[in-house]
């Protein structure tokens, strides 16, 4: 397992970086706590030493799961990330927000925060950012992110303090970010933490243009999930299919091996409910596409997504 730093901080994460989304149990369905605190383990124990999380993630629930899941672990080889809701982003909010999920997480220090949206209230970013470099300083956070900015956003909340990582949607059907906030963390020597890397399981294979999403899975409403990008998208998987027999893995694997061989890509979050999904989705560390490959496979997934209509987010049509 590979192992890199975040920008210029002294933060590390491995090639691969576990994500708390799926089990928090609000947005997707079925997760159920004993395999979901089992799958974390597992992920550590491959080498999947880094955990990503938010208090939004089933309200406090997914953190407290990991709090529960690390019980026997050096916690000084952990790396952990959660979030400020985007909610909270007032300066009276951030140190009250962080200082909860440290209690939730069980924890003396968060490796990353992450900002996890930009305010949708106006809140002045410069405000949010000296309090998060207050909670650096007194080693309550390590180094700081942002998920789901845009490159202005980026480079307005850098006026204010050290941003070291950034964690956008990205996949191989679903790109926005690749000439605006990637570009400019390549650039800029920022990490990359992309969350989605499977596109919510369309890459996987397992779903068919018929496939429906019940009312409380939160896929039902989500922008790629709709028709007729969500059978557009189906279609564009059956293209990889070719690649991935070549290579003698399941078309999730190779759609992480993509995102991981990305080159403004540090590390995708992948998400698992279940022990043996970690132990599928490690195995994309396991082999190198090649770059002619690469190139095609690549040249195909902007074909797709820079086709696709300017939806607000991957949540919102």
């Amino acid at each position: 397992m590979k192992n890199y730093t975040l920008g210029k901080s002294s933060v590390m994460i491995p090639e691969q970086v576990f994500g708390c989304w799926a089990i928090g149990g609000t947005y997707f369905t079925g997760a159920e706590d004993e395999k979901s605190i089992a799958s974390i383990r597992a992920a550590i124990d491959h080498g999947i030493y880094a955990l990503d999380t938010a208090p939004a993630y089933g309200n406090g629930h997914s953190e407290n799961l990991v709090r529960e899941a690390l019980k026997g672990y050096d916690r000084d080889k952990i790396t952990i990330s959660t979030k400020l809701p985007t909610h909270l982003l007032a300066r009276p909010d951030v140190r009250p927000s962080c200082e909860q999920s440290l209690r939730d997480l069980g924890q003396d220090y968060i490796d990353i925060y992450f900002i996890h949206w930009p305010s949708r209230k106006n809140d002045p970013i410069a405000d949010t950012m000296d309090e998060l470099m207050k909670l650096k300083s007194e080693g309550k956070i390590r180094c700081i992110g942002l998920s789901n900015f845009s490159r202005a956003q980026i480079i307005e909340a850098e006026q204010y303090g050290e941003i070291d990582v950034l964690q956008p949607c990205w996949s191989l059907v679903w790109r926005y970010q690749d000439n605006d906030s990637l570009a400019y963390a390549e650039e800029k020597g920022i990490g990359v933490m992309p969350y989605s890397p499977l596109a919510q399981g369309i890459l996987t294979g397992k779903f068919s243009r018929d496939t429906v999403f019940s009312p409380e899975d939160g896929r039902s409403h989500a922008a790629i999930f709709q028709q007729p990008y969500f059978g557009q998208a189906v279609d564009f998987v059956d293209r990889l299919r070719p690649y991935a027999e070549k290579y003698g893995v399941t078309l999730a694997q190779l759609s992480l091996r993509m995102c991981m061989q990305e080159s403004f890509i540090t590390a995708p979050i992948v998400g698992a409910k279940r022990p043996e999904q970690v132990e599928d989705n490690v195995k994309a560390c396991d082999f190198e596409i090649s770059a002619e490959d690469f190139a095609e496979i690549d040249q195909m997934s902007k074909d797709f997504a820079y086709a696709l209509p300017q939806f607000q987010n991957f949540f919102r049509a």
